[in-house]
């Protein structure tokens, strides 16, 4: 009885490693850049990032652009993970409202860990990078529905 079991175990075991590797190769673009903007924003020199006075400042724009960056790989690769039909409350929690909590961890860890201030107006620039890329992300997956 367990041979009979045995081709069945390999097929579930396959399976599983279909799936599995499936959410990695998903998963790894995004997760390369939530690194890469922990290293950017914690342990780069504070005096290499350019800066002025100005209302607009070039690393609100850099906040801006790497969540914007982040949350739309994350729509793109969990859109092409769920084969164009994903799960909108999972889309948002995965595309906008982690990335936006990422954002503040982040933020709070500079203040109490690196010796580096935490804004607020960091954080903002983060949530809007984020809700900008799931505007796209939405009016994108509007448009493909009515074609």
């Amino acid at each position: 009885m367990f041979l009979k079991l045995l081709p069945l175990c390999r097929f579930c075991n396959q399976k599983i490693y279909i799936e599995m590797s499936s959410y990695i190769r998903y998963t790894l673009i995004p997760a390369i850049l939530a690194l890469v903007i922990f290293y950017l924003t914690c342990i780069v020199n504070v005096e290499s990032i350019p800066g002025s006075g100005r209302l607009l400042q070039y690393d609100k724009l850099a906040h801006f652009g790497m969540f914007f960056a982040l949350s739309l790989a994350i729509y793109y690769d969990y859109y092409r993970l769920h084969k164009g039909e994903p799960n909108k409350f999972r889309w948002v929690l995965f595309g906008l409202i982690i990335p936006v909590i990422y954002g503040g961890l982040i933020e709070i860890v500079q203040e109490n860990f690196f010796g580096r201030s935490g804004e607020v107006m960091d954080f903002i620039a983060d949530s809007l990078g984020s809700l900008s890329a799931t505007a796209i992300a939405f009016i994108y997956i509007n448009m493909k529905r009515k074609r």
